[in-house]
């Protein structure tokens, strides 16, 4: 469950942005749509605590993540909120499989073989779970980037356009692996992009 309430920010000598309220039941999805520079990156920030909001709170499973001091947010998200981003952040000198146990490890999970093997097979990824993330294909890389958003199943997986750099099948075949692994995980999924594309797989829109 999810649940924004008068969320407003601004940057330095810069632009200012006031947000409209979200409000998501369980395994209820949100597909957040804006071109470029209207703030849809920042709110993504908000909603996962890398930003704190000038006015406005933030509600996640019942935890209002506005009150809480840096030390408990960086707990909190490690722990609840996963991360799907257009380029994915892997350690490079880690193995697939060994970037997950990281993963694992960074939210206080203790590493699970058949979790991970698990999420592996799910995406396809059990062939090169040996190998470094620079040998992978596109498409392997993009899988791992939502294997390292999910695994550790958190309550809100948070997607910053995940699919705007790929063609119609690939497109299609991310959402498919987003929303599968949001079930799942029994979690909120919110894409935020301005892929116009994928609004017929979504009920929740909302245009910034």
């Amino acid at each position: 469950m999810l649940q924004t309430a008068n969320l407003s920010f601004s940057y330095l000598n810069s632009a200012s942005f006031h947000f409209p309220n979200i409000e998501l039941q369980n395994n209820e999805h949100l597909l957040i749509l804006g071109e470029s520079g209207i703030g849809k990156t920042t709110l993504l920030h908000l909603l996962a605590g890398i930003l704190t909001p000038q006015k406005g709170e933030i509600v996640i499973n019942d935890k209002t993540i506005t009150n809480l001091n840096s030390k408990k947010l960086d707990i909190y998200r490690g722990k609840n909120i996963g991360l799907v981003f257009q380029n994915t952040t892997v350690i490079s000198s880690l193995s697939v499989y060994e970037n997950l146990e990281a993963r694992l490890y960074f939210s206080k999970v203790s590493s699970q073989k058949k979790v991970i093997d698990d999420i592996l097979q799910q995406l396809d990824l059990t062939e090169v779970k040996n190998q470094k993330p620079n040998t992978l294909s596109t498409g392997q890389l993009q899988r791992l980037g939502i294997a390292l958003g999910v695994i550790h199943r958190p309550k809100i997986i948070l997607a910053d356009e995940p699919t705007s750099s790929l063609d119609d099948k690939n497109c299609d075949l991310v959402i498919k692996l987003l929303k599968s692994q949001a079930k799942k995980s029994d979690a909120n999924l919110i894409i935020i992009t301005h892929d116009q594309r994928i609004k017929n797989s979504f009920d929740n829109t909302l245009v910034l």
